[in-house]
């Protein structure tokens, strides 16, 4: 399901994307779960799927992911959870893989959009950057019920992130890459991903507005390419370090 032999990083960006699209693969066979995902798509996913797909074919690999609401009825087929009678909201979240120079780019465009917060670490935890003030705890689902307090049942946790990504790392070659030989160009290229690529989280606070993620990835994406075509040789870590002496 998830190729039987790997040839480029591309192969596996399309293994993420067809997850997302239900979609065979080449050798006619469904994707229907991940390393990081073992059911399908909720129905609130699948309103994003579209999206989703684009961005997963051009190396960004989603492993969570909320749309927007605000102030949806708690019983909406799609959206609702909890008592009857109470709205419910979110903000979008994206939790996603990508390499360096994106991640590079990501930060670069991010000032533009002050109401979005981030946190990017990688495997080995030497980086692990983000903008949310003194690491607290982040609503992004919560719901307003009668006669009760607001219920927040999901958060994103800066802590609790820092910690999850040593098992989100592992999973790439604990249950995808020990699927071929070792030395094997497959083994290699998820081992390759493994260390190269970084973990990313998004949250756009400003939910009555919408969502503006895609609008952030669109000018991620663009920035990459104008860093390419300048031959910009700064590295994540120096520009990172550059900017928290600033702070």
């Amino acid at each position: 399901m998830w190729g039987e032999e790997l040839t480029t990083e591309q192969d596996v960006w399309d293994v993420f994307a067809n997850y997302i699209t239900k979609a065979e693969n080449k050798n006619g066979i469904v994707v229907n779960k991940t390393p990081w995902n073992d059911e399908d798509l909720s129905g609130e996913t699948e309103r994003i799927s579209e999206k989703l797909s684009k961005m997963n074919q051009n190396g960004v690999l989603t492993i969570n992911s909320q749309p927007y609401a605000n102030c949806i009825p708690s019983d909406d087929p799609t959206f609702g959870w909890g008592q009857p009678g109470g709205y419910v909201y979110q903000k979008a979240y994206l939790e996603f893989f990508t390499c360096e120079g994106n991640v590079l780019a990501l930060l670069q465009i991010l000032g533009r959009f002050p109401a979005v917060n981030f946190q990017v670490v990688n495997k080995s935890g030497t980086i692990n950057y983000t903008n949310i003030k003194n690491k607290k705890p982040i609503a992004v689902t919560w719901g307003v019920f009668p006669g009760r307090e607001i219920i927040q049942p999901t958060i994103v946790d800066p802590i609790a992130f820092s910690q999850w990504k040593t098992e989100a790392f592992d999973l790439w070659t604990e249950q995808w890459g020990k699927l071929y030989e070792a030395e094997s160009s497959s083994r290699n290229i998820i081992s390759k991903i493994s260390e190269s690529y970084l973990l990313v989280n998004l949250v756009d606070n400003d939910f009555p507005k919408g969502n503006c993620l895609w609008e952030v990835l669109e000018d991620m994406f663009s920035r990459r390419k104008l860093n390419d075509k300048m031959q910009l040789k700064t590295s994540l870590l120096e520009w990172i370090n550059m900017h928290s002496s600033k702070k």
